[in-house]
């Protein structure tokens, strides 16, 4: 009991982390009127991410110098954090659960942590290049990095979901049916890129209110 006390406090701990984080990234520095998203992506960071070609790369940064990239350059290094957040999260629920679905959670975790991180590296790759030097392999290094991770995640939450989906509590459901939603809309977006951002925010508010109840699901999971 006062294992599962104490996983909880943490798990609480890095909830309140990823939040911080969140938030600061969709507050200040704020991109332009200037970087306009391409194919519908509500997100310049996913649009870039996810960018096919120099001239969609100039349509979210322009060229450089700019405003832009130094709002993306911030951005990622910001990332970096919620990524730290995150990969907590996960580890601190995987050993919650145990071996069962735990340690799966766990592994997909820091698989997903890593690409993660190399995609932020990528990116900001990206934004310390001109244009010219900007190359297809390049881009198509970093969007598949994005789509391994998006893939990743997706797995990592469905994990997490066939724990807390089956619950009684309307609040285990709430965060099993977030979390298979964002799964599913996650991976309609590396086919419809103008979603996956939505995919992404529903995956961790499942995740959020999942690591909000972990005592609750590790007591259950004991009883």
């Amino acid at each position: 009991m006062k294992s599962t006390n104490k996983l909880q406090k943490i798990a609480w701990g890095l909830g309140g982390w990823c939040v911080v984080f969140l938030v600061v990234l969709a507050g200040r520095p704020s991109f332009t009127n200037g970087s306009l998203p391409v194919r519908g992506v509500a997100d310049p960071v996913v649009a870039l991410q996810l960018a096919r070609n120099a001239d969609e790369v100039e349509e979210v940064l322009g060229e450089a110098p700019s405003a832009d990239r130094e709002v993306m350059r911030v951005k990622q290094y910001v990332d970096f954090g919620l990524i730290a957040g995150y990969l907590g999260l996960g580890l601190v629920i995987g050993a919650a659960l145990g071996r069962g679905r735990g340690w799966p959670l766990a592994g997909l975790t820091i698989v997903a942590s890593l690409l993660d991180v190399r995609e932020n590296l990528g990116t900001l790759r990206v934004v310390n290049l001109g244009l010219s030097q900007v190359n297809p392999a390049m881009l198509d290094g970093l969007r598949l990095t994005s789509m391994a991770k998006w893939t990743v995640l997706a797995a990592a939450i469905t994990v997490l979901a066939s724990v807390t989906a089956g619950r009684k509590q309307w609040y285990l459901r709430s965060a099993g049916f977030l979390s298979l939603a964002g799964a599913a809309l996650t991976v309609a977006g590396l086919f419809y890129n103008s979603i996956l951002v939505w995919g992404g925010l529903l995956m961790f508010l499942g995740l959020l209110l999942t690591a909000a109840t972990l005592k609750v699901i590790t007591h259950e999971s004991a009883s």
